[in-house]
């Protein structure tokens, strides 16, 4: 358990020292981070509640938490209660709805 939860916070240091833009980010190793860090969130999922994930100041672990909501669910979680997640359904619908639009006009 103590290796995994090293190895998570690993990635999401990696993570959030990438998006910060303090490191030139290597896309493989960037993906690799966020894949691996998603495996371990989502085995701790069933044992932890969701709000735990939200923390300020790592919003990389609340961003990975949200998309395995997503992916388990099919709707947007909206864990630290900002209203982002419906804002992120409205447009999502109004892509959705560009590109159908698109679709039909060809």
């Amino acid at each position: 358990m103590f290796r995994e939860q090293a190895r998570l916070r690993d990635q999401i240091v990696f993570l959030e020292v990438a998006e910060g833009h303090h490191v030139e980010m290597n896309a493989w190793r960037y993906l690799w981070a966020a894949r691996t860090a998603r495996v371990i969130v989502s085995r701790e999922l069933g044992e932890v509640q969701m709000r735990k994930f939200v923390l300020p100041a790592l919003p990389a672990l609340q961003t990975t938490a949200e998309n395995i909501y997503f992916e388990s669910y099919g709707c947007f979680a909206d864990l630290d209660g900002s209203g982002h997640a419906a804002v992120a359904a409205q447009q999502a619908e109004r892509l959705l709805e560009r590109l159908r639009g698109n679709a039909h006009s060809r």
